[in-house]
């Protein structure tokens, strides 16, 4: 490797530009301070070619630091070599969210060298006034603009390349001892170092090594720099100046980027460090490149035949530019390629157009890759045309690159070979079906089809039925919009059950719908067997339906055979063959709502419903089930369908072999009554009575103290003023599951630890409970007595669904109480309650538990679980969710509920995901909207979820990227003082919440990950677990939580403004590359451009960090869902005893 060097600077000495300081383009007071000419708002005129080759640059301005102190260089590149740039300040000003703060009167510029040097020191006071003009908010960073403009422009309409920004990162401390700024702090800005250059333009120097503000406050430390580079780049370091230039022009198509690295070397007396930073360099593209044919390929062949309607691509042909198409705001490609139909024939130009579409491609020069574009060309049919329609011509299209500078032609010519074929109808000479007399109506006998209509698009091929008999018509005939043919089904059963009508007979006829052309085919259809009178009390929908038993019984519309048919699924998880009820598993489901099922929501609910599905299952593209879990039921007029496991207590075996387990029961019956004798005796001599209760525990409820009283046969009692609810939830017969059974005399109800509208949860202490001597302690959900048949069946769908899973950090089954009485679900007991409340209570732990040094004290050893949180301990929390929703996400469930607090912590710290959708009226206001009967968690829900209801495992990667923020922000309420209404528009059109404070650059980077607005293109939970494992590795420092939480009373402050609320726009916002991007710009000021990578991150300053503190939350109330914070559960306690 060779290198590029600079000189050494030796202290006191430097370029001309250095030694000139003290007069920048001005005269010089006696106490050295700079006085000059202001170039704010002048008007000018420079050249039009003058460019910028960054698009920002940054340093740091610290408090009472003495005017006339050098800041830094800009420079302007040029067009031509007798261009002379002249730069020039806006007038103001700007802080975050571009807001205007002041007029600028503390940073000059040379309009002739582009330096920027302080014109007056910042005070303290100024500081504070500009924080107050800043909304309120810590002045941290504020920028100003640089313009070249051969006219007069307003500050808005600063952009690049002939507008460039500076950033200031305001440091609230005096300077720093030059003795205590690091190598890196001497040598490189604190953003990184990237620029952009345009091809073929002469050289020029594009950036100023030092950092002057450095240089002029600590002159006894000399740097020196050089560029380390390969051979024969066009980039060098000059002596002295230590400024970076280009040795000849660039060609982009020759190479894009360049990836090069800088050296810098300190001496501070005996001293001397080495220390390097990247220095890449990107050409940017010009139109110097002609269009050209990939492999000459100029000419196509286009048949019409089958496919005529209006769209339909014909044929297409390429056109390959070395040059890069540039993107446009909104990230589509700009086209600025024009075609043209060469053609005089109107006829052409109504029946055909050209569409252009340019994609990014990569072309290969000198071993490397380049962006290149690749245009496609294709000719379409602008119009529909008949099936009598027949020609053949040959169309030109000229295509032209518009903006191509030369050398050489900028046109090609495409050719296409067009045939338009007519199209006949014909049909067999007759068809032939057989059918039952017990076909209910809608029942689907076959369908008829014109030759080649699966081929068919844009020809409308409408069929009908002429009947020999008027008394024996009992069909009818549809055409399937899908593949044009025309199905079959029974409309009439009264017609069926004439016994002499044993075979109808009809005319198919098949007429386009334009052209009136015909064709004609015998239809005979034989109808087999006797009529039987359907059951009594049978559903009109198959779909009804839930055992097998149940659904052979009877039939239902659509029927073929007058009895609905049981489609056994596979049993593998969530698949498109799922077990169901059917009128016909021929036709029903099929991921399909035919034209016959359409008519009628009863024949097919599984492919046709438009409406609610509960438990696992994967939605269709507009309506119907795709694929479900177990068995999918529906009720059509209820407009849900429910998908289940399946109830795996069947026969185990036939009836031959029930003859033989009889026999040998029967053969050791009398064996079997001694033993048993013996053993119950045996169990009640040395069986543990249970132990007498404690205190505590006779102050609780037994578990028949359930607010509804019960008769002595078990009967339930309902209270009056819940007489409608009550009796309806009674008729909802539980079956029993043996596995999951727990004895209710064996559970005792405690306290209510939470509650909603219609369930509630309290702790409780079960006996005896999976084999467990003693008592175990328990958290058991139930429905309040408030509760209907609808929440029933929502607290049973979870319970079968925590039936499937078994995880660590999945909140834990152990039983459930079905029988005799209210249904109870016993599940684990979480120690620390939600893990929102756990949070904002760690907020509340005093220096005390960790000490500058990071050493515990006695109590935080024999207490772990109480000791100060660590940055460590909160990437765990979040790693511990992920692998639990990674394993959800494996079991195709998904949670549509994922947040805080529907998080419990265990002992340990264990994360447990809980509330599986169970109930949707017991959150907080600001949390959830309200929709017609429940709420609907708005500031947590993916956009597809709030705009289009749709809930997928990836909808759940976007409310993990919310929990991510609470868990960083130690509880806080996700956009404070944003209303959930305002939301919406703020989501669609790109905004993000802005990074948190002690939220690292990795973090953030993954919530924006997360939230982005395409659900494929955010992470999944197995990549995210990845991350979030590297992140704990790295992470090392404890979170000092007392000096960066607010007092209680702002923690519970709704005062918040929807001006203060920290909200990004993160449309344009791109991931990070080889360096993270730079946030500020990205979030706060938009500046990222979509050619060019972004800059590097600004960390915050220690001086920032101790300056400020969480945000203010709102509703801070009882964690939501069935809990409470545990300061109220004592509370409770107190009231209890």
């Amino acid at each position: 490797m060779s290198s590029a060097a600079c000189a050494r600077e030796q202290p006191g000495t430097g370029p001309k530009a250095l030694r000139d300081w003290r007069s920048p383009g001005g005269a010089q007071s006696k106490d050295g301070v700079v006085k000059c000419h202001p170039s704010v708002g002048s008007s000018y005129h420079a050249p039009l070619g003058l460019y910028f080759s960054r698009d920002a640059y940054w340093e740091r301005l610290y408090l009472d630091q003495p005017a006339g102190t050098p800041l830094l260089y800009v420079q302007a590149l040029r067009d031509t070599p007798d261009e002379v740039p002249s730069y020039h300040l806006g007038q103001h000003l700007y802080g975050a969210y571009r807001t205007r703060l002041h007029e600028n009167d503390w940073i000059r510029i040379q309009e002739d060298t582009g330096l920027l040097y302080l014109n007056q020191s910042l005070d303290h006071s100024t500081w504070e006034k500009l924080s107050i003009r800043n909304g309120g908010f810590p002045l941290l960073t504020v920028f100003l603009q640089i313009f070249l403009s051969s006219l007069p422009v307003r500050e808005s309409e600063c952009q690049w390349p002939t507008c460039a920004r500076v950033y200031f990162s305001f440091i609230n401390a005096s300077f720093p001892p030059c003795s205590s700024l690091t190598a890196r702090e001497l040598c490189f800005p604190e953003t990184g170092l990237s620029f952009r250059i345009r091809e073929n333009r002469p050289s020029g120097t594009f950036h100023q090594f030092r950092l002057l503000p450095v240089q002029f406050l600590c002159p006894n430390i000399s740097v020196a720099y050089r560029l380390l580079e390969g051979e024969n780049l066009p980039f060098q370091c000059t002596p002295d100046s230590m400024e970076v230039s280009t040795r000849w022009s660039l060609d982009r198509e020759q190479q894009e980027k360049y990836e090069l690295v800088a050296e810098c070397m300190v001496h501070t007396g005996s001293r001397e460090e080495k220390v390097m930073a990247p220095f890449p360099v990107t050409v940017y593209d010009e139109d110097d490149s002609p269009p050209t044919f990939p492999a000459g390929v100029d000419a196509a062949s286009a048949v019409v035949e089958f496919k005529r309607k209006e769209g339909t691509v014909l044929a297409t042909l390429r056109v390959f530019d070395a040059d890069v198409v540039p993107a446009s705001a909104s990230g589509e490609l700009v086209r600025r390629y024009t075609s043209l139909l060469l053609t005089g024939d109107p006829w052409a130009q109504q029946t055909f157009r050209v569409e252009h579409s340019p994609n990014e491609t990569l072309a290969q020069t000198n071993n490397s890759f380049v962006r290149a574009t690749l245009h496609d060309y294709k000719l379409v049919l602008n119009r529909t045309l008949p099936i009598s329609e027949s020609r053949v011509l040959q169309l030109a299209v000229l295509v032209n690159d518009s903006d191509f500078q030369g050398p050489g032609s900028g046109v090609v010519i495409l050719h296409f070979n067009v045939s338009v074929l007519p199209v006949s109808l014909h049909l067999p000479s007759s068809y032939s079906f057989s059918m039952s007399r017990r076909a209910h109506r809608y029942a689907q006998i076959g369908k008829v089809c014109v030759e080649h209509c699966q081929e068919f698009s844009g020809i409308q091929v409408q069929y009908k039925l002429q009947a020999s008999s008027a008394n024996c018509s009992a069909l009818g005939v549809v055409t399937s919009v899908e593949d044009t043919s025309g199905l079959l089904y029974v409309n009439d059963t009264e017609a069926l059950r004439q016994p002499e009508c044993a075979e109808l007979q009809y005319t198919v006829v098949a007429a386009d719908r334009h052209t009136r052309r015909q064709a004609q085919a015998l239809l005979i259809v034989a109808v087999q067997g006797m009529y039987v009178a359907e059951e009594v009390g049978c559903p009109l929908s198959c779909a009804v339906s839930k055992r097998r038993s149940e659904c052979e019984e009877c039939g239902g519309l659509g029927s073929p055979t007058g009895r609905c048919e049981w489609r056994q699924g596979d049993g593998k998880g969530i698949t498109r063959n799922f077990s169901t009820c059917s009128p016909s598993i021929r036709t029903c489901p099929d991921g399909h709502c035919d034209a016959v099922e359409i008519r009628d929501i009863n024949i097919c609910p599984q492919d046709c419903l438009r409406g609610s599905i509960v438990g696992g299952h994967e939605p269709g593209e507009r309506r119907g089930i795709k694929a479900g879990y177990g068995i999918c039921n529906c009720f059509p007029e209820e407009k849900k369908c429910f998908c289940e496991p399946e109830d795996r207590q069947g026969p185990l075996c036939d009836e031959l072999c029930r003859t033989v387990i009889a026999a040998a029961v029967l053969f050791s019956f009398i064996v079997s009554i001694l033993l048993s004798t013996f053993c119950i005796h045996r169990y009640h001599k040395h069986a543990h009575k249970p132990p007498i209760a404690s205190a505590e525990m006779t102050f609780c409820r037994p578990a028949q103290a359930f607010p509804v009283s019960y008769s002595s046969s078990g009967a339930r009692r309902p209270s009056l003023d819940s007489m409608e609810n009550q009796v309806s939830v009674d008729t909802f017969k539980i079956p029993e599951d043996p596995k999951w059974e727990f004895p209710r005399k064996n559970l005792v109800l405690g306290k209510t630890l939470g509650e909603g509208e219609f369930g509630k949860v309290v702790k409780a202490t079960a006996f005896r409970l999976k084999g467990r001597a003693g008592y175990t302690t328990v958290a058991v959900k139930m429905l309040k007595e408030n509760a209907s048949p609808s929440e029933l069946r929502d607290l049973l769908s979870e319970f079968n669904l925590l039936k499937q899973v078994n995880h660590p950090h999945v909140i834990k089954l152990y039983g459930a109480c079905s029988q005799d009485g209210p249904l109870l679900l016993i599940v684990e007991y979480a120690k620390y309650g939600s893990l929102r409340s756990f949070l904002r209570d760690s907020r509340k732990v005093g220096p005390s538990y960790v000490g500058s040094g990071g050493s515990r004290n006695s109590s935080s050893l024999d207490h772990p679980d109480e000791r100060a949180l660590t940055m460590g301990d909160l990437i765990s929390f979040a790693w511990q969710i992920s692998r639990g929703m990674q394993y959800l996400a494996e079991m195709k469930l998904v949670h549509r509920d994922l947040a805080a607090r529907n998080i419990l912590v265990a002992e340990g710290r264990k994360m447990k995901i809980s509330d599986f959708g169970l109930s949707r009226d017991v959150y907080e206001e600001d949390s959830y909207v309200k929709r017609s009967k429940g709420r609907i968690p708005v500031k947590w829900m993916a956009i597809e979820s709030l705009f289009d209801h749709i809930y997928t495992t990836q909808s759940d990667v976007w409310s993990f990227g919310v929990l991510l923020w609470e868990i960083v922000t130690l509880g806080g309420n996700p956009y404070p003082g944003i209303p959930p209404e305002r939301l919406f528009n703020l989501l669609k059109t790109g905004h993000r919440m802005e990074r948190p404070d002690n939220c690292s650059e990795e973090m953030y980077s993954l919530m924006l990950q997360c939230w982005k607005q395409e659900p494929d293109k955010r992470p999944v939970f197995a990549d995210i677990s990845k991350d979030l494992e590297k992140m704990m590795v790295k992470s090392r420092d404890y979170l000092d939580l007392a000096a960066s939480t607010p007092s209680d009373s702002l923690l519970y402050d709704d005062g918040l403004s929807e001006e203060e609320t920290p909200l990004v726009d993160c449309n344009q916002a791109p991931l990070p590359r080889t360096l993270p991007s730079t946030w500020i710009e990205n979030k706060l000021y938009g500046m990222s451009d979509p050619n060019w990578p972004g800059e590097s991150p600004v960390p915050l300053t220690p001086s920032a960090v101790t300056n400020t503190g969480f945000p203010r939350y709102a509703n801070d109330s009882v964690y939501a869902n069935w809990m409470v914070s545990p300061s109220a559960a004592k509370l409770m306690d107190t009231f209890d005893s």
